[in-house]
């Protein structure tokens, strides 16, 4: 995986920062955090009984650099996806 460039990791936090996310650490009150490169992606399904991901959330993570407790903040709220993009596989409709 390769690093963020500084253009990609000040606009990622330029976007948190706009949407007001500046509080402490929940975990241990620290206010010193690390933005970690690369990209979480967590599977949604609709039900606990499916056996497979129907739809994906692309995130970044946030690190507390005291404590390590991690945040995650979807790429879709902070206006970074490209809505022109293919869907990843295991996003598409499941068949009926």
């Amino acid at each position: 995986m390769s690093a963020w460039t500084t253009e990609e990791r000040d606009d990622i936090v330029k976007r948190l920062q706009q949407k007001g996310v500046s509080r402490p650490c929940p975990r241990c009150g620290s206010d010193q955090f690390n933005l970690v490169d690369g990209f979480a992606v967590f599977g949604l399904v609709d039900r606990l009984e499916d056996e497979g991901v129907r739809h994906l959330m692309p995130s970044v993570c946030v690190a507390c650099s005291r404590c390590g407790f991690l945040t995650f903040h979807a790429l879709g709220a902070l206006g970074l996806l490209n809505k022109d993009q293919p869907l990843p596989p295991g996003d598409a409709e499941k068949p009926e």
